[in-house]
């Protein structure tokens, strides 16, 4: 295990641990359980500064608890074992509420999301909530740190889509219309490695979804905190395009999507609208439809792009969309239906500012 210098340790024991105001020391000695969230203070700041190489990494929050206390056993009052009290507060930790937000860009194609600094998953930006914090002002607070970007104005408290992923509440409040010149740069630093705009027709809707693999050569386990929320932000956004005002789509979107999870995947035309797949076929609910073997993991345009090597500059991206026509329409149920989209090969330019750590020498547009 890494072994903190002593002179980190005692300014993280001055700091966080010893100079704390009187009631939350208080607090602390009556549930000592309440100590970890300052410990828990104390583990992000040593994340942010205390770690000079970040390839090499330091403690995680166990091994920042256990050399504090081992330097500072006043910490710990006499009979307890802090171990069990730490199992009891990570198991009231994970149980916390998030408040995380849905950044879809000026033209309802992308959404942004975020990279942890030690992992390859890839989520919405936000975070738990802290003590005595609303979800409206946890979401600001945790997009502000992740990305830089100051949206605490622009949240609508009651345009949100709520899930719960193992038993804990994910709330994630809808941002519409920024643009992707907007400037990304994360306020804290080993948290975040990259913070990237995705195509929201590239991303899955369940784990056995093939579309990250086919066209971001990714698996569906990569966006597994993502994944909750596509279903209904696909069907959102088409109601937004229809002409709805948030409040109406948000409903109506929630109302088909409980409606499609009684039908299948491949059967339902309002789930993957714009999935832009090319699709023209007629499907029932008792045939299959026949796929096409050759496409399966064959490369297509807008797999590729051009590494300018430099963030903010115009990158070149062969695209392959396709244009929904007013000829689409679909039933469910014991229902035929019928989709059929316009193909269109477009070369086109973006302007798609993307921050990149240091650790990372590219950046991407997916």
């Amino acid at each position: 295990m890494h072994i903190v210098p002593d002179n980190i340790l005692l300014h993280l024991y001055t700091r966080f641990l010893l100079n704390i105001p009187k009631e939350l020391k208080e607090d602390c000695e009556k549930n000592f359980v309440r100590t970890f969230f300052e410990v828990e203070r104390a583990h992000w700041f040593y994340v942010d500064y205390c770690i000079e190489d970040p390839s090499v990494g330091g403690v995680d929050m166990f091994g920042l608890t256990q050399q504090l206390f081992a330097k500072f056993p006043s910490i710990v009052p006499k009979g307890t074992n802090w171990q069990e009290k730490f199992v009891e507060w990570k198991k009231y930790r994970g149980s916390t509420a998030t408040g995380s937000m849905i950044i879809i860009d000026e033209h309802y194609k992308m959404i942004l999301l975020v990279q942890g600094f030690y992992g390859n998953r890839w989520s919405l930006p936000g975070g738990k909530i802290n003590q005595n914090e609303s979800l409206v002002d946890c979401a600001a607070r945790e997009v502000m740190e992740e990305t830089g970007l100051d949206l605490a104005n622009r949240i609508s408290p009651s345009i949100y889509i709520d899930r719960h992923v193992g038993g804990t509440l994910r709330r994630a409040f809808i941002i519409e219309g920024l643009p992707r010149t907007s400037r990304l740069k994360p306020g804290t630093k080993n948290e975040i490695e990259a913070i990237t705009w995705f195509r929201i027709a590239n991303l899955p809707i369940h784990t056995h979804d093939i579309a990250p693999i086919e066209t971001l050569n990714s698996k569906p386990s990569n966006f597994y905190l993502v994944i909750p929320f596509m279903r209904q932000l696909k069907l959102y956004i088409e109601q937004r395009l229809s002409g709805k005002h948030a409040g109406l789509a948000l409903s109506e979107s929630e109302r088909l999507c409980r409606y499609s999870l009684n039908c299948s995947i491949h059967q339902h035309p309002a789930v993957n609208n714009l999935s832009y797949a090319r699709v023209n076929a007629t499907i029932t609910p008792s045939k299959k439809p026949k796929r096409n073997k050759k496409s399966i993991g064959s490369k297509s345009p807008n797999q590729s792009l051009s590494e300018d090597g430099k963030v903010g500059e115009k990158s070149r991206i062969w695209a392959n969309l396709n244009v929904p026509t007013n000829a689409e329409s679909g039933r469910c149920g014991h229902h035929n239906y019928h989709i059929s989209n316009c193909v269109a090969h477009i070369r086109w330019y973006l302007f798609v500012p993307t921050f990149v750590s240091k650790r990372r020498n590219s950046f991407f547009c997916h």
